[in-house]
């Protein structure tokens, strides 16, 4: 995946995460929006993305309420001001 690939793959996980606002969302839900825009890739691959994403602080990842074993992705404060300064939502 080249530079400009990785760019619209991370903004699709953030868009999914800011239209599922103030909720968040499982992995596997993320995995599932992001095939359907079009990108092939892994468990593991996406997993480094969303910890990049939340290494940055644009999302947060948080344990499940009813199971501490299954991750849930939120978009952060700063990851709803990036959508917004690209004009992305």
């Amino acid at each position: 995946m080249n530079a400009e690939q990785r760019l619209l793959l991370r903004q699709a996980l953030l868009l999914q995460l800011a239209a599922a606002a103030p909720a968040s969302l499982p992995p596997a839900t993320l995995l599932h929006g992001v095939m359907l825009a079009g990108f092939r890739l892994d468990d593991a691959q996406l997993q480094a993305e969303l910890n990049y994403l939340a290494d940055k602080n644009l999302l947060e990842i948080t344990p499940a309420t009813l199971s501490h074993g299954l991750p849930r992705a939120r978009l952060t404060a700063a990851g709803r001001d990036y959508l917004e300064a690209e004009k992305l939502f």
